[in-house]
């Protein structure tokens, strides 16, 4: 993959990062960038060269909050930004995107907003996540075996009605433990809503310490925020070498193209239309916030 077309890639991107920054901060939001995003910040002040991603992450309701008022200010004064998600339920995840590019020949260029979770730090609280998340992924084909030490709560998730409602049974039961899970407390240990199902590698818990309070940080000469103890968290991202970049042969885009598109309009309400119908689709178990 050409890197000159990735740069340009991650200008849009960075643009609609500065667009949601500026929301966060108007309406006193607190988020934290993530991941790669959060290395390169640290490693150059810059994008990774070949990054293609952004996260963004908040508590529960700070995530439901920016929903909203995207929908309410940013969007009407962006014709060519949506929600990528925003005609399913929120459990699904959600993503801010710009339909002037695009990635895979089809999809938008987004940040993901991702939920995040806050839950005691103690054997019990994080085992029962471990569970939740272990029957979310064998539910959605991300293991082949289920490790639950809650029987009862495995049986409840997997015995009764089609796969299809099992299935959309528990993600309402998992988004309902998501949305509890928002407290702010120097007593808990916090993670992103699906741990490490759709993530390349174990996501771990964090401490109140090395997350909060969020500081800023440089990234493409830009203040952004981000964990607390950006030495911890990348080190429990990326191990202690976080700072030495990998193998020349794994320098490289997740996604495949880039490119601009070449009809911005009709792609964001393909999208929409997508989307539209399927919401339309499950009308009667939709979950609405």
């Amino acid at each position: 993959m050409d890197l000159e077309t990735v740069r340009k890639f991650q200008m849009t991107l960075l643009a609609l990062a500065k667009d949601l920054d500026a929301l966060c901060r108007k309406h006193h939001i607190t988020y934290w960038i993530a991941s790669g995003t959060t290395l390169g910040a640290v490693r150059n002040g810059k994008f990774i060269p070949w990054d293609d991603d952004l996260d963004f992450c908040f508590l529960p309701d700070d995530f439901y909050k920016i929903r909203r008022l995207i929908k309410e200010e940013l969007i009407p004064s962006h014709p060519d930004y949506l929600l990528y998600n925003d005609h399913r339920p929120p459990n699904f995840g959600e993503y801010l995107a710009n339909t002037n590019w695009v990635y895979d020949h089809f999809y938008p260029v987004k940040i993901d907003l991702i939920k995040a979770k806050s839950l005691p730090n103690t054997p019990e609280a994080i085992q029962k996540d471990k569970d939740m998340l272990n029957i979310l992924a064998f539910l959605y084909n991300r293991r082949n075996t289920l490790e639950v030490t809650n029987r009862d709560l495995a049986r409840e998730a997997l015995i009764e009605g089609s796969f299809w409602r099992r299935r959309e049974r528990f993600m309402t039961k998992f988004d309902a433990y998501l949305d509890e899970s928002n407290q702010l407390r120097k007593d808990h240990v916090y993670s992103i809503d699906y741990g490490n199902i759709f993530a390349p590698k174990l996501v771990e818990y964090f401490t109140y310490d090395e997350l909060f309070p969020v500081k800023e940080i440089e990234l493409e000469g830009h203040k952004f925020f981000a964990p607390n103890n950006t030495d911890a968290f990348l080190t429990k991202l990326f191990g202690e070498d976080y700072m030495t970049p990998p193998p020349k042969e794994k320098q490289v885009p997740y996604h495949k193209s880039f490119g601009k598109a070449r009809f911005p309009w009709l792609m964001k309400y393909s999208m929409l239309l997508m989307y539209q119908l399927k919401a339309f689709k499950n009308t009667f178990t939709l979950i609405h916030r």
